[in-house]
């Protein structure tokens, strides 16, 4: 009985793998395939469409057409290739903007974690200054702030002036976008 059930669910399956094409695949990206077949579709129209061009052109040239009948095919075929243009461009618009929207995520949220860490480090709390028996309990301010190699310990945080990417303290390169690191912003922090 076992073998009947176990036959029969094996034959059923090759049967939905062999029937899966022509019912329009198993679901798997189908939108995608579809936008795929689409666009194969019209790339394919706007290629006859100039190759009908063309042996129009060599046809009227042979003088296998009248004037009246080149003109009325060449507007159909016209209007042909520029629909498939058109339709095609609708798609290549659709693929940039889907790009575009990717790209321009990306950057940012490295940005918004770069500054995220250089707020947390901003706020760790700085260990207090011993107070020597009779001065007051105001450091008293120098007047300019030391370099940041000056800052013993200190780390250096690099960005791209192009991009604003955090960057690798050696690099001479931006990971990113391969702007040149020379005149880069520079932040010390404590680590």
């Amino acid at each position: 009985m076992a073998f009947y059930v176990a036959a029969f669910l094996i034959v059923m399956g090759v049967a939905l793998f062999v029937a899966a094409p022509l019912s329009g695949g198993l679901g798997i990206g189908s939108k995608a395939k579809r936008e795929e077949l689409e666009l194969a579709h019209w790339e394919h129209e706007h290629a006859l469409a100039v190759q009908g061009l063309r042996e129009l052109e060599f046809d009227r040239e042979m003088g296998k057409l009248s004037d009246a009948d080149y003109e009325s095919l060449r507007m159909s075929l016209q209007t042909r290739a520029l629909n498939a243009m058109s339709a095609i461009e609708k798609f290549r618009e659709q693929e940039r903007a889907a790009n575009l929207a990717a790209v321009t995520v990306r950057p940012k949220l490295r940005e918004a974690a770069a500054i995220a860490d250089e707020i947390a480090a901003m706020s760790k709390p700085k260990p207090a200054i011993p107070i020597a028996p009779g001065m007051s309990n105001v450091a008293p301010i120098s007047s300019s702030r030391p370099a940041p190699a000056e800052i013993a310990g200190a780390r250096r945080i690099r960005f791209c002036p192009q991009c604003g990417t955090r960057t690798t303290p050696a690099g001479s390169f931006c990971g990113e976008c391969g702007t040149a690191l020379r005149g880069e912003r520079v932040i010390p922090r404590a680590s």
